[in-house]
């Protein structure tokens, strides 16, 4: 994960600058709120992203359902956590490390750092795969 800044605690939460505009917010080891996104040796966390107009919100939020696979909650509002931009989105259940069929915080902010081009081109990539290899096993399947 990339460098981060001091943690700031407020009502027992940790909220981290992950980059500009990409803030977590920790809850303590026990996740009292059922966030569900614990893992053994690191705590449950809600993820804040940063934008500024309605089609970034929307932009993010389709990306957020269509290429993270987010079917929890996504809410909107005037930006508390994330310095800088006008409006955060805030998400619940996102993994804080990948598996082969869900991007994570990882790829969040990566995304952050080098644009979300990079990312789509990536899930366009692994669509195309997965296209084309069940298109050689039907293939093979059928000439069998």
């Amino acid at each position: 994960m990339l460098a981060q800044s001091i943690p700031l605690v407020q009502q027992d939460f940790m909220f981290i600058e992950l980059l500009p505009g990409l803030v977590i917010c920790e809850a303590s080891p026990k996740d009292p709120h059922s966030w569900g996104n614990a893992e053994a040796n690191k705590p449950a966390f809600l993820v804040y992203l940063g934008y500024n107009i309605p089609q970034e919100r929307d932009e993010w939020i389709a990306r957020l359902r269509g290429v993270w696979k987010i079917d929890t909650e996504i809410m909107y509002r005037a930006a508390k956590r994330v310095s800088g931009y006008w409006y955060e989105i805030k998400i619940r259940g996102m993994q804080r490390y990948s598996a082969p069929t869900v991007f994570d915080l990882d790829y969040l902010s990566e995304s952050e750092q080098y644009g979300l081009d990079f990312l789509v081109h990536m899930r366009q990539m692994e669509l195309e795969a997965a296209a084309y290899e069940e298109m050689t096993t039907s293939r093979i399947l059928k000439s069998a």
